[in-house]
């Protein structure tokens, strides 16, 4: 449907005062080429046991009517005519409907071929038959052809109404095709600070580590880059922003904490420590350990990049991802494909609402993403 600034500029507004015009016009010409018509009625009572419809059907005879007719006064047009006569009846109450050309003819004939059946049937049936005249259900007849005024209020609705319709899909039309959803908008929904933009071209990595770069210099400690799934190209913005960082002076290190790296485990205690207590370390303990010593050794400014399993990882429960981030405290950076769902980032929102989640990087990314990213962070 055509937007506001659309109907300020775009739409015809002009197209439905128009189909309404011609609809109407169109509706008066019908009308005026249709032959007039009136009609008036009258009630008859059939107060016998004699059915109703032995009456009903004498008003129908061509003889009685005939002879309602022929007996009213000519004008210069000739007798009054009937055009239609319609019957309807309730046990004893009959209502006749007379129509003719003209309004005066149309309730003389009614009374007349009242009349004429009131004759017929005492003619018919004998002096003591049962139909009588009660008289004209109102006074004077009531015009239906043609019914011009009706008919073009009508029509003009029915224009006016098709002309909207036409013209909102002129309208529709003449806008421009609109852009489908960015994957930075699908980001932003769900919740997440876009960090860097990196395509699948590895020319365009420089700029994109050197984004990622800036947001972790003021960082110190642990910071967790958690791929969405295996493929959100998680090693190379790693090691870029590293080198980056270490560029700049910044004390860095970083750690693969993805499978199988640390999953050193015995079942039983090894034959060295046979006699020792013995409790066997969980993975996610020692790539906690593991990290603390790296936090060390980076010193009191240092940032340790630790990389971890990605969360859509259907060989492994998703518990394994979140003991070592939470355990350390540390910021988070998810790593996201351009086209993953809005249903899949709000998922892993919720399973990293326990962490400090500092942002997101977009990886496999178009141009228009790219740009897009670049004219959001000149705006900030």
């Amino acid at each position: 449907m055509p937007d506001a600034l659309a109907l300020r500029t775009g739409f015809p507004w002009w197209l439905p005062l128009a189909t309404a015009a011609i609809a109407a016009f169109i509706a008066v010409l019908v009308s005026q080429s249709t032959v007039a018509a009136w009609d008036a009625d009258v009630h008859l009572w059939a107060r016998d046991s004699r059915p109703a419809p032995e009456y009903t059907a004498l008003l129908f005879e061509p003889d009685v009517q005939a002879s309602a007719t022929n007996g009213l006064m000519a004008t210069e047009a000739g007798l009054p005519q009937l055009q239609d006569v319609s019957v309807q009846y309730n046990d004893a109450l009959i209502r006749v409907t007379v129509r003719s050309a003209a309004k005066s003819d149309a309730e003389t004939l009614a009374l007349s071929l009242a009349h004429a059946a009131v004759d017929e049937s005492v003619a018919r049936f004998g002096a003591d038959a049962g139909l009588d005249l009660l008289g004209l259900v109102r006074p004077g007849a009531r015009q239906v052809a043609p019914t011009t005024e009706r008919s073009a209020a009508w029509a003009s609705a029915i224009g006016l109404l098709g002309g909207l319709a036409i013209a909102w899909l002129v309208a529709a039309r003449s806008q421009p095709a609109v852009a489908p959803a960015s994957a930075l908008g699908r980001l932003g929904r769900a919740g997440y600070r876009p960090l860097a933009v990196i395509t699948a071209n590895s020319e365009a990595l420089p700029s994109a580590d050197s984004v990622l770069a800036d947001a972790l210099q003021p960082l110190s400690g642990v910071v967790a880059l958690v791929p969405l799934d295996h493929s959100s190209l998680a090693l190379t913005p790693l090691t870029q922003t590293a080198q980056r960082l270490a560029a700049q002076g910044k004390s860095v290190l970083w750690l693969d904490a993805r499978s199988p790296a640390f999953e050193l485990r015995y079942d039983a205690p090894p034959t060295w420590l046979l006699g020792a207590d013995w409790s066997p370390l969980e993975r996610s303990d020692l790539i906690q350990r593991r990290a603390r010593q790296a936090a060390v050794a980076a010193g009191a400014d240092g940032c340790v990049l630790l990389l971890a399993d990605p969360m859509l990882d259907g060989t492994r429960p998703r518990s394994i991802i979140q003991p070592p981030i939470l355990g350390l405290g540390a910021c988070t950076v998810l790593l996201v494909r351009a086209d993953a769902s809005e249903a899949e980032l709000v998922d892993a929102r919720r399973q990293l609402a326990g962490t400090s989640l500092l942002g997101a990087v977009l990886t496999h990314a178009s141009e228009t993403d790219m740009i897009d990213f670049e004219i959001a962070r000149t705006a900030d």
